[in-house]
């Protein structure tokens, strides 16, 4: 398969801007957190959750906005860095372009296309955070992290196939 097999043949407003309401509502919610075992997890990985089912005929100009918008509005809330979530964002948007690969929602290339964004976040955030602060992160928080945003895959996918069944919508939501 090459590049160009991989391409959408149209690129919608319609997805982009669904993909990015879920996911500045997926950046409010990663304020929140659990206590899971004793130790609070936080909902900080639930906007990769959102990149890692983006749609596959989403705008391109109007993706990346949308990312940025959301990488900001969470650093704001959380108090992060200023541009530390924008850059994990459209790093992971552009480099691991999830809406292109080949089979988005067979099990095992979806797990491991998680696995990546999660690992790709952790050294964006890992590196950027050592730079500013001096000091590296708590590796525990980001394994809880990411635990409570794997157990939410499976469940956004899901609605996702029912949203675009819903829409008759199939061929930009599932393909």
């Amino acid at each position: 398969m090459t590049y160009l097999d991989t391409q959408a043949p149209i690129r919608r407003l319609w997805p982009a801007v669904v993909a990015g309401i879920a996911l500045l509502f997926a950046s409010a919610l990663s304020v929140g957190g659990v206590h899971v075992f004793g130790a609070f997890a936080r909902f900080g990985f639930f906007p990769l959750v959102v990149l890692a089912i983006w749609p596959r005929q989403a705008n391109t100009l109007l993706s990346i906005a949308f990312l940025f918008f959301a990488g900001i509005f969470t650093d704001w809330a959380t108090a992060s860095i200023i541009g530390q979530w924008a850059l994990v964002y459209l790093v992971i948007w552009g480099v691991l372009r999830p809406e292109l690969r080949g089979s988005p929602f067979a099990p095992v290339s979806l797990f491991l296309f998680w696995l990546a964004t999660c690992g790709l976040a952790v050294v964006l955030l890992s590196v950027t955070g050592w730079f500013v602060y001096g000091v590296l992160p708590d590796f525990g928080s980001f394994g809880r992290q990411m635990l409570v945003a794997t157990l939410i895959l499976p469940v956004l996918g899901v609605m996702r196939g029912v949203i675009s069944r819903r829409f008759s919508d199939s061929e930009d939501w599932e393909r």
